[in-house]
């Protein structure tokens, strides 16, 4: 079972990356369509621009000329252009400068910009824009919304309205910008009544390292795609559709452009690939934001794996076979890499040859491309590296997925814990469990010597509990009550209240003195972790009457624990000891944010954590603690 396992798994990684793509690339060479028509103005490109047979006439559809006069000029349809915004103010001027120097007939144009909660100006810049867009003759509505919803429910909105009115619909992010003639290329192509939707190529201004190459490689597919019969979605930044078909797609799809199109298929009707539009993402990318993007789209590629099972009819052959062989294994090889990994392992300890190549040469391959991370800078090395880490990105969004963090949809509003990777974040909380489970089982056999030991000094309980602030969140802060051998008596603040430590503390008994020098105190606390109030590593957790005079004597000393859970031990607490004045507040508070901004690469936070774990060994032996 484990050979057929490996041999089936081989198969599929074999077949998706080295067969798949060279077929379809080639078939779709040989299968292409008669050329895109150009729209110019001898040529009748709206005689099929009415709805599709079947739909709902939409009004204001195509104008017919009466006269045999100007029988011979185009007739150009109204045209929706529809976006959404949330805090795009540094591009906002652009867009409406790139929309103003369309080609397109004067008073055909409606603009329909939704800000979705907008915590900037650009709401405000948008409006400055009005008169050079009423001398232009474009109509713009702009929804302004106080709340950040999401995108889904902005396009939605805005969506109802425009089909309502117009028979075209051409849907666009801010941060992109399309060529001139985007509009008239993409309506002439609409004249064969049995296109839905077309999209255009994608192209980046200022491209990472690996993006360039990904992202042309990706337009071949969807050049092949297209031939064959459907491109697999679409391009969030530009991409046409006939308004009728339109429907609302539920509040949770992450990504949209991929779903709307789908459903345009589902009714029957195709989606293509216009190579003579362009849409150029101007906004720069860095590693970060990619790798939240993959993660992001790695999520919804789950989801539309399992919302658009309808691709796998059988009257749908050739798109079934592009969508099962592109989108779905590639949404699946994350995991398929996964278990050929454990089948090749587990074949070679049984001594297996061939399993135990194939294990050298995994770990050659994953060693390879995790090369450009510790500086080797190589183009096939970066090609690798670029795949790798999508791989890892589209990883996490899926178990993000799975964990329920994506029920709301996607929402272009930044997150707290958003400045952490994804990967990070996933290996941290997986690193947290097994360390703490590891911990706990190793040091249970002297819980009950402590335990003998505090009661043989003083009465009262063994444990001690005590609310804590945990992570803060954009809505909410946590607490959590914090559990530790008792250290003191049982009564230690029941006069002074509470106050911080200070050395020779004679609230601390003989016994919580050897228990605080060798942090043993702090065993208990393993079960804060597995339980989820508490990390491995992380800032000091600190009491909330604190809290307030702290924030209002240091400036972010609330934003130590932003998206990050507190922890047992820290790169503060091994730098540093225990509270006893504002100064020792201060210099803790440089310490945790300089471990907050080590969280933005997994490579800088394993090796940041694993300094801070053999350091606090270390004190613990040598009994540093206080």
């Amino acid at each position: 079972m484990i050979w057929g396992l490996f041999i089936f798994f081989a198969l599929l990684i074999v077949y998706h990356h080295a067969i798949y793509l060279p077929v379809m690339v080639r078939l779709g060479q040989i299968n292409a369509k008669r050329p895109v028509p150009s729209p110019n103005a001898n040529s009748d490109a709206t005689a099929d621009l009415s709805s599709p047979p079947n739909v709902p006439e939409a009004n204001h559809g195509v104008d017919i000329t009466a006269d045999a006069e100007n029988s011979q000029k185009t007739a150009w349809p109204d045209v929706a252009i529809v976006m959404c915004a949330y805090n795009e103010s540094e591009y906002i001027d652009a867009k409406l400068s790139n929309i103003l120097s369309l080609d397109y007939p004067e008073g055909r144009l409606h603009l329909y910009i939704a800000c979705d909660g907008c915590t900037d100006d650009t709401a405000d810049k948008i409006r400055l824009w009005i008169p050079k867009l009423k001398l232009a003759q474009i109509t713009l509505t702009l929804l302004d919304e106080p709340s950040n919803l999401g995108k889904l429910r902005r396009l939605n909105q805005v969506m109802a309205l425009a089909q309502q009115a117009y028979p075209f619909a051409a849907l666009t992010d801010v941060s992109a910008l399309i060529s001139i003639d985007a509009l008239k290329q993409g309506i002439a192509a609409f004249q064969y009544p049995s296109i839905g939707a077309i999209t255009s190529q994608y192209l980046l201004a200022n491209p990472e390292q690996g993006e360039e190459q990904y992202w042309s490689w990706q337009n071949k597919i969807r050049q092949s795609e297209s031939s064959l019969g459907n491109v697999m979605g679409g391009s969030g930044a530009f991409y046409m559709m006939r308004t009728a078909l339109f429907k609302p797609l539920p509040t949770d799809t992450i990504n949209d452009d991929f779903m709307l199109p789908m459903s345009i298929i589902e009714q029957g009707y195709q989606v293509q690939l216009n190579q003579n539009i362009n849409s150029v993402e101007i906004a720069p990318t860095s590693g970060e934001q990619d790798q939240k993007r993959r993660e992001r789209i790695g999520a919804g590629n789950l989801q539309q794996l399992i919302r658009c099972r309808f691709l796998l009819r059988p009257k749908l052959f050739t798109s079934a076979w592009v969508f099962a062989s592109g989108k779905g294994l590639r949404t699946l090889m994350p995991f398929i890499l996964i278990l050929f990994a454990i089948t090749s392992l587990l074949l070679a300890l049984q001594g297996s040859p061939i399993a135990t190549t194939a294990v050298l040469l995994q770990i050659l391959g994953y060693g390879l491309a995790l090369a450009p991370e510790w500086g080797y800078d190589n183009r096939y090395l970066n090609k690798m590296n670029y795949l790798f880490r999508g791989y890892t990105s589209s990883l996490t969004g899926m178990l993000s997925y799975m964990r329920g963090e994506f029920h709301d949809g996607w929402k272009k509003e930044q997150k707290l814990e958003q400045y952490q990777s994804g990967v990070t974040l996933t290996l941290k909380r997986l690193f947290d469990l097994v360390l703490s489970s590891i911990g706990l089982l190793i040091t249970l056999p002297i819980w009950p010597f402590i335990a003998f030991a505090i009661k043989l000094e003083t009465p009262g309980p063994i444990f001690f509990r005590q609310l804590r602030v945990g992570q803060i969140h954009n809505d909410h802060v946590e607490l959590f009550h914090m559990i530790k051998f008792r250290s003191m008596g049982q009564y230690a603040e029941k006069e002074t209240g509470a106050v911080w430590a200070a050395k020779n503390d004679a609230r601390v008994t003989k016994v919580g003195h050897f228990l605080r020098k060798t942090r043993l105190d702090e065993l208990p606390q393993f079960i804060n972790v597995i339980k989820g109030d508490m990390s491995l590593i992380g800032p000091r957790p600190e009491r909330p009457e604190f809290c307030g005079n702290l924030q209002n004597a240091l400036p972010y000393y609330a934003e130590r624990t932003a998206g990050l859970k507190p922890g047992i031990t820290g790169l503060a607490q091994v730098n540093a000891g225990y509270d006893t004045s504002l100064d020792d507040v201060k210099n803790k508070l440089l310490y945790d944010h300089a471990y907050s901004a080590a969280l933005s690469s997994p490579f800088q936070w394993l090796n940041m954590d694993l300094r801070i774990i053999f350091k606090t060994i270390y004190i613990m032996i040598a009994g540093r603690g206080q």
